[in-house]
């Protein structure tokens, strides 16, 4: 049905610009004026139209929406008022008969579009951004199949609308209350479960984390907060409620000694294997798994001997090439090599400090696995660029000595261990049952460990077996992240959500370990980098005991065998021995004395680490050694290669890793610290520390 009404010629020219011409098709109005044509379909208008009447002519009044759902308004003016005035029934109608016709195309496929919803909302599960932008293209492809925009759903149902709406739109508010009433239904049902899958009952906020399953999963958990046994109960949970079989779960852990304690734990709480392992012991498994045979790791990886042997032999070898063996007696001169300044080069190939100073340079230029063009541009940015890259041109050639030798023996290293089980991860010649990736430790992921997992976990679902990539559930601790010099990334941390849009992140905000008194104080001194993730600890130990003592003590270090032998008197008739950590940033501060103390105070336990071996450890008391300036927080080197290819630390407050190791040490004891330093040369972080006791 087709209906034309335009103003007369002498209106037209009046209404100069503005829509003089109205035209009805069979499914919507066009409208015209002097210079353009705007078709308002019926789908985007909500059968209200208004007809008044002017001096000589009557206007139409109506209002479109756009794709969006905005208002637009529209006047046709200059029109004869009694053909107005019929035209408005007449377009009134045929909206009608158009509403009716796609009532009825509605109805056909009401019933499929109310059970996507209903599926989607009762689905017995955690349901994850991605399946809720499935559940949304399933919705829109069924209405545009019928040719119904969703915009156009209230015209047709309200109340099928107003029920879809939240999906329709992508409303990740209600996607996230929907996923709450999950969980507290969860909680309910798996209570008595979460009292005694570990030796205590899990915290509100360690059974939130276990529950939450998006796509990318970030725990955030302080020091002493249990993350161990968020792990391992997740384990068992996504096993035990039959949402995993054990194959389908990947732990992987920094250390061989971690991976052991969560494979050991979660065996003896489900009875069934769970593969945990490390980062190269997975990318080992998984090519041998897949290429038939294990890659053989070179002795150059890991055995020292063989590494100081090459490395002596190979020296030899360069400084035979007088090119070469000048580029090295001018670091020499220039005092950039650990060398006496008097040495001979040439006796210096077998030089245990040398070897040192090139493999901290040599193993970065191995990580970066690139081009030697490259890594110049990448120098170019820092002010220091000309003495860095004569670091880099004495390095050069040692790296590719050692892909040659790796060449010769068919053989990899640790770094290539990584990049050929991401290679294979990215080719997808293979389906793999692994649904679920759990990471203990985060905070020290470097780029190329997460490279790996990203190979694995993203991408489009697995073509033969359909089953989505894998899902990264992730646990750490930005504030304990020590491991810049090894290639980590804090900022993978920090930034998890901006990196991976469909995220959650948890936090784990009860420490068990220490009280207040100490975690108020070290919480004070690391959210001074505003870079840090802001967390709110709170402390069981308080509630456990309302007599806290002073819990950072300040001394110097004549005090400090006397301070041990008041800590032995007072603990001398205790059942067990008391446990004290002494640590340090290095081992140079380890006391000479330590044996002949341990013989003096039977009733303490002893023991002396440095800041970065005792993460992950604890003792009733601890004693930071050395905290003098320019040992802790360490004085600042010149810029050498290895650090100038880590990339520019964009953190906005000095010594920012030297600060986290800190908080690392701090966080150690269960009950004081004792921060030792020397007379009249306390470090800046015990003055500083002293403003917030």
């Amino acid at each position: 049905m087709s209906m034309k009404l335009s103003a007369n010629r002498w209106a037209q020219w009046l209404v100069y610009g503005d829509h003089y011409s109205l035209q009805l098709e069979d499914d919507g109005l066009l409208l015209e004026s002097r210079h353009h044509r705007q078709y308002i379909p019926f789908s985007a208008w909500d059968g209200q139209l208004t007809v008044s009447r002017g001096l000589l002519w009557g206007t139409i009044s109506l209002t479109g929406y756009n794709d969006e759902g905005d208002p637009l308004p529209f006047e046709v003016f200059g029109l004869p008022w009694h053909r107005a005035q019929q035209a408005g029934q007449t377009i009134y109608r045929s909206y009608q008969a158009y509403i009716a016709r796609y009532q009825k195309r509605l109805a056909l496929i009401r019933p499929s579009l109310l059970a996507e919803y209903d599926a989607l909302v009762n689905t017995p599960a955690y349901v994850r951004l991605s399946q809720f932008r499935a559940a949304q293209q399933i919705l829109v492809d069924k209405l545009e199949g019928e040719g119904i925009p969703a915009s156009f759903l209230a015209s047709l149902d309200e109340v099928m609308a107003t029920t879809l709406a939240p999906v329709l739109r992508g409303d990740k508010q209600w996607l996230k209350t929907r996923n709450q009433q999950w969980q507290a239904m969860m909680l309910n049902q798996w209570q008595a479960w979460f009292d005694r899958i570990e030796s205590s009952p899990l915290n509100d906020g360690q059974r939130a984390a276990v529950l939450t399953d998006e796509s990318h999963t970030l725990v955030v958990a302080g020091p002493g907060s249990g993350k161990t046994s968020v792990l391992v109960a997740r384990a068992a949970y996504l096993i035990e409620s039959g949402q995993a079989k054990p194959e389908q779960l990947l732990l992987l852990a920094f250390g061989r000694d971690a991976a052991e304690e969560l494979k050991t734990r979660i065996k003896t709480k489900t009875g069934h294997e769970v593969n945990v392992t490390t980062f190269h012991g997975f990318a080992r498994q998984q090519l041998a798994e897949h290429q038939g045979q294990a890659p053989m790791i070179s002795p150059l990886a890991s055995d020292e001997t063989a590494k100081a042997a090459w490395l002596t032999q190979t020296l030899a070898e360069q400084w035979q090439q007088p090119t070469t063996r000048k580029r090295w007696d001018k670091l020499h001169q220039q005092q950039i090599l650990p060398l006496d300044d008097n040495a001979e080069l040439t006796a210096c190939a077998h030089d245990s400090r040398l070897h040192t100073w090139v493999w901290s340079r040599l193993s970065r230029v191995i990580q970066a696995n690139t081009t030697k063009r490259a890594l110049n541009d990448k120098l170019a940015s820092f002010e220091e660029q000309t003495a860095l890259k004569h670091e880099l041109a004495v390095i050069w050639p040692l790296y590719q000595a050692y892909k040659q030798a790796l060449k010769a023996e068919n053989a990899v290293d640790f770094d290539g261990l990584i990049t050929q089980a991401t290679k294979l991860f990215q080719q997808r010649k293979f389906t793999t049952p692994i649904q679920f990736v759990m990471v203990d430790e985060y905070q020290d992921i470097s780029p190329a460990r997460l490279a790996m997992l990203e190979a694995l976990c993203h991408g489009k679902a697995d073509s033969e077996t359909q089953l989505p990539r894998a899902s990264l559930y992730a646990v750490g601790d930005d504030w304990q992240a020590i491991y810049r010099f090894a290639g980590a990334d804090v900022s993978l941390t920090t930034e998890f959500a901006q990196r991976f849009g469909d995220s959650e992140i948890c936090w784990l905000t009860t420490c068990y370990r220490y009280p207040s008194t100490l975690g108020k104080v070290a919480q004070q001194f690391i959210e001074q980098n505003p870079k840090q993730l802001s967390k709110q600890l709170d402390y069981a130990r308080d509630k456990a005991s309302a007599k806290t003592p002073k819990a950072i003590k300040v001394i110097t270090d004549d005090k400090l065998e006397k301070s041990l032998a008041s800590l032995a008197k007072k603990h001398a008739k205790a059942e067990q021995a008391v446990s004290v950590m002494l640590l340090g940033r290095t081992h140079a501060v380890c006391p000479d004395a330590l044996e002949s103390w341990q013989n003096a105070y039977p009733s303490l336990t002893l023991r002396y680490t440095t800041a970065h071996a005792s993460k992950g450890q604890e003792a009733h008391y601890v004693f930071i050694l050395g905290m003098d300036e320019g040992v802790f927080p360490a004085k600042p080197r010149s810029l050498s290669l290895d650090e100038a290819l880590l990339g520019k630390n964009e953190e906005p407050i000095e010594h920012a890793e030297e600060r986290r190791l800190f908080y690392v040490a701090l966080t150690r004891a269960q009950k004081q610290v004792w921060l030792v330093h020397q007379k009249g040369h306390a470090s800046p972080f015990v003055e500083e520390l002293k403003g917030y006791l």
